[in-house]
């Protein structure tokens, strides 16, 4: 719990916030909520990503965000009323903590602390969005791309690996899913990267990362 609930915190406080926050998974596949739903409760990620998209107006999917380990989403149940606006689809498998968002509310009016922590969660997300759109806005697919593989990255049983479809990373990068296949494969022919079934071997993260220089 440490990394979502910090030691700056009042023990008191932090021990509160583990009370409320329930563990929960999901699993790639299964939406954990769609835009009408009434927006009741608030999730931390444990592990793993979550998109957080729309529909676009030929029933396009279009990602506003993806949400990482430490991070909020569902932030529309501190409000009384409200709809969640957006689906939530997990990206692989994901470990979440959820809490009933207006027990939240009512937690932080007895604890200014905890509305200091969840502001400054909700600017780093904020924060996060806006370097990504501008990442869209004026760099490339493929640095675009290469940035995304390595901050991914994670040890695996065959050494660093990315456990992401193609069409996930597309999602990340901000593009579509053949322009993603097209340049791992050739990522993959310079023999930087090894491509599998959801998932791409990191073969030379350092020569990778030159490619960003």
């Amino acid at each position: 719990m440490a990394p979502l609930f910090p030691s700056v915190l009042p023990g008191e406080v932090r021990e509160a916030l583990s009370a409320l926050f329930k563990p929960r998974k999901a699993r790639r596949g299964r939406v954990l909520f769609y835009p009408d739903d009434p927006a009741e409760e608030v999730f931390f990620i444990e592990e793993g990503w979550v998109r957080l998209f729309e529909l676009g107006p030929r029933e396009e999917e279009v990602t506003l965000v993806v949400v990482g380990k430490g991070e909020l989403f569902g932030e529309a149940a501190l409000a009384e009323g409200r709809s969640y606006g957006v689906f939530a689809e997990p990206m692989g498998s994901v470990r979440l903590l959820a809490a009933p968002g207006l027990e939240v509310v009512a937690l932080a009016d007895r604890h200014p602390e905890v509305y200091a922590f969840l502001v400054r969660l909700l600017t780093e997300r904020l924060w996060n969005a806006e370097a990504r759109l501008r990442e869209i806005r004026y760099k490339e697919v493929r640095p675009r791309l290469v940035r995304t593989l390595l901050a991914m990255m994670r040890e695996g049983d065959r050494g660093l690996e990315v456990a992401l479809s193609h069409q996930d990373l597309a999602h990340l990068a901000g593009s579509t899913r053949e322009t993603v296949t097209k340049i791992l494969g050739e990522l993959a022919m310079e023999d930087l990267i090894e491509l599998g079934y959801r998932r791409v071997l990191i073969r030379d993260p350092e020569a990778l990362a030159s490619l960003l220089e």
